[in-house]
């Protein structure tokens, strides 16, 4: 029996323990949360840090048996996965181009300097660096942390607003402190992502995001979902998927996943916003895109990491549906009750609906992705259908909020 070890035992990584667990692969999972909810589904759990790299290299140098692979979903650690593989002997992608690919400047930097079409961005060390920026570019700009996912910190900027208190607030998400602006790009923003195997790129995963909360949430930038398939026509969805596997090439990926944060602007250029050496969230790789397209990119990555053979055929699309998921934002306060949840879940197209706030708790004011409180996903046979089914689900679920 093969081993997988798997860093994170979240909401997100039960979908890997799942898949690994299904093919008879030994799970060895570790989360610095004793209350994860993988930990049950584990053969092992073990309560370390998947941010602490010396504490996960002295958990693989002395675990008494052989562990044949590692691998995360979600969680923007791929320089701690590439650390462990490199200590287990495992397949991984350099530790440097993981570490490349978790900061954002030097990210784009290689991208700049590849050729890749990216938005106009700057290191921000200070108000004078911002405001030398924004000259040349004009407004509006995003700001945000060079280390960190999730939304977190990052901030659509224009010309009437607090620009030193944005500087601050983004630097305060930032692990190293260090601040990335760009040029803010108009256009439809698009969630990618595939994998590298044997040496050839396979893009698996293509949504539009959806922004239509943009402005509600001004200055920052919160996704409510997403859907498949893409508006895009053919030449123009070819071209963001060739923007993406140039990129994940310029940076060093030649084995595994990549997930692109894409951009198809206004002026019909394919535009690259980040590239992670990762699968991604959201529900992402795990049920939208296999629901819409068979290809199952949780199942495939579970065998590279142990060594399996992969037939090619998995990554061709054997089905053809459209997926909408749509976010649940309660306004700021205590939630003493939430009704109308039985009925979104029994809705004609509608495949999960999962909330994790519970009365009592208190609500924050929407900032970043980890203050969305639940979710519904729909797959439906058209695109217009599923985009209706997630709308109407989410409009029979009530917060009564207390201010």
């Amino acid at each position: 029996m093969k081993t997988l070890l798997i860093l994170g035992a979240g909401k997100e990584q039960v979908a890997a323990i799942a898949a690994a667990k299904a093919k008879g692969i030994r799970t060895v999972v570790l989360d610095m949360n004793s209350k994860a909810d993988g930990r049950a589904m584990a053969d092992e759990f073990h309560l370390v840090s998947t941010r602490d790299k010396d504490a996960i290299l002295n958990f693989v140098r002395y675990y008494p048996s052989k562990i044949d692979g590692v691998m995360t979903i979600a969680s923007d650690i791929p320089h701690m996965v590439a650390a462990a593989g490199e200590a287990l002997g495992a397949r991984h992608i350099p530790v440097a181009v993981a570490e490349l690919c978790v900061h954002k400047l030097h990210m784009k930097e290689k991208l700049r300097e590849a050729g890749v079409n990216v938005p106009l961005f700057a290191r921000i060390a200070g108000l004078a660096d911002l405001k030398s920026f924004i000259a040349k570019t004009g407004f509006p700009i995003v700001i945000k942390p060079v280390d960190n996912s999730g939304a977190r910190g990052v901030q659509r900027l224009s010309a009437d607003m607090d620009i030193q208190a944005a500087f601050e607030y983004s630097r305060g998400f930032a692990y190293s402190g260090e601040v990335i602006a760009e040029k803010f790009i108009t256009g439809l923003q698009i969630s990618t992502e595939g994998l590298v195997h044997d040496g050839k790129f396979y893009c698996t995963g293509f949504a539009d995001r959806n922004y239509a909360r943009l402005d509600d949430a001004v200055p920052f930038m919160v996704e409510d979902g997403g859907d498949i398939p893409t508006l895009l026509n053919d030449t123009d969805k070819r071209a963001v998927e060739a923007e993406f596997e140039k990129a994940a090439r310029a940076l060093g990926i030649d084995w595994g996943p990549a997930k692109g944060d894409m951009i198809f602007g206004d002026d019909g250029k394919p535009y690259v916003i980040e590239i992670a050496a990762r699968l991604s969230g959201g529900n992402f790789c795990y049920d939208k895109v296999p629901w819409s397209t068979g290809v199952d990119i949780v199942d495939i990555l579970v065998d590279m990491a142990v060594g399996n053979g992969i037939d090619p055929a998995r990554f061709v699309p054997t089905r053809n549906l459209a997926t909408s998921q749509r976010y649940f934002f309660p306004t700021p306060g205590t939630i003493r009750e939430i009704r109308g949840l039985p009925a979104a879940k029994g809705a004609d197209h509608i495949r999960k609906v999962d909330v994790w706030a519970r009365p009592g708790e208190t609500i924050a004011a929407l900032e970043n992705h980890p203050s969305r409180v639940g979710y519904v996903i729909s797959c439906a046979p058209t695109r217009e259908q599923a985009v209706a089914a997630a709308q109407a689900a989410v409009a029979r679920v009530e917060f009564l909020v207390e201010a």
